[in-house]
């Protein structure tokens, strides 16, 4: 029984740590420039030898 209550507690504060970490680092990036994705350039294409 006390195992279990040991990896609860553990559990239980790697998550709280975890939740923690990603709300101070979301909160930081908030006033970076948003990412936008790859310009919508055509590739060159190549035909495929036969």
């Amino acid at each position: 029984m006390w195992t279990s209550v040991v990896f609860l507690a553990v559990f239980t504060a790697l998550l709280s740590m975890t939740s923690l970490w990603l709300w101070r680092r979301q909160t930081a990036r908030s006033a970076e420039p948003v990412h936008h994705a790859a310009p919508r350039k055509t590739a060159w294409r190549r035909q495929a030898n036969a």
